[in-house]
């Protein structure tokens, strides 16, 4: 794997390449706007509060209660769906750059992450806007938020990479992904909470995204984290870094033939 391990190495020394590509992309996006990128966090934050009251009417719950939880699941959920949908396209999408240049292959990987951590930084004003008018957030809470936050993100970047070589080899690969996401959207506590659905508890224990939320969230409403959330993310890492090394030192020079 130390071919897999150099291409990655060399990618995160060129952090000002992806970071200003990141930049750049984002930008184009909001060409000629007047608020520009910030475009993300209004269109957010209206819909969490639309859905807030709605849903929090729905399940009976309290504002003060349902609106924290979920601008917490709902912008994270952003994140991460994100990283997955845009990260099995990453390839495809800088096609031309890798058919061109001889830049490392993972500097495309890193480039869709720093865009969406951008994003999620313009999103995370609403959490904490949420959490400090309800008067729910505690400082004593955010090293635990971070170390599960970086979890995450560990996880995030092995399966992007991974969808990214099975996309650009096979490439119905992305369609199936954004359909799998949108079904498992509704599967995570993301509109609800996962006491609601304790009698399908089945669906929480075998969903990732259930445990990458639960390592998210709990912290910032000064809740307890299931321990086995950790475990399992861990234990997903781990395994998924292995796997996805071996699958992009065997494929890494096939990349620039495939796109």
């Amino acid at each position: 794997m130390t071919n897999a391990l150099q291409d990655i190495w060399l990618s995160l020394k060129q952090w000002e390449l992806w970071t200003t590509l990141g930049w750049l992309e984002l930008r184009q996006r909001y060409k000629r706007s007047i608020v520009g990128p910030f475009w993300i966090t209004l269109s957010m934050g209206i819909l969490i509060l639309a859905l807030g009251v709605i849903y929090g009417e729905l399940f009976k719950m309290e504002l003060k209660t349902y609106l924290p939880m979920l601008a917490i699941g709902l912008v994270f959920w952003t994140f991460m769906s994100n990283i997955i949908n845009e990260g099995s396209t990453a390839f495809i999408s800088s096609a031309t750059y890798i058919s061109q240049l001889p830049t490392t292959k993972f500097i495309y990987i890193l480039q869709v992450f720093w865009r969406n951590l951008m994003m999620l930084c313009h999103n995370i004003v609403i959490v904490l806007a949420v959490l400090i008018y309800f008067d729910t957030l505690t400082l004593s809470s955010i090293p635990l938020f971070l170390v599960g936050f970086f979890i995450v993100i560990i996880n995030l970047i092995w399966v992007a990479l991974f969808l990214a070589i099975l996309s650009v080899r096979f490439r119905d690969i992305p369609q199936i992904v954004t359909s799998i996401m949108q079904v498992v959207f509704y599967i995570t506590p993301i509109l609800f909470s996962g006491q609601m659905l304790a009698k399908y508890s089945v669906l929480l224990q075998f969903n990732p995204f259930s445990w990458f939320i639960d390592m998210l969230r709990s912290p910032l409403l000064s809740e307890n984290v299931n321990p086995q959330s950790y475990i399992s993310s861990i234990i997903l890492a781990i395994v998924g870094i292995i796997f996805t090394l071996f699958m992009f030192s065997r494929t890494k020079n096939k990349i620039s033939y495939w796109v």
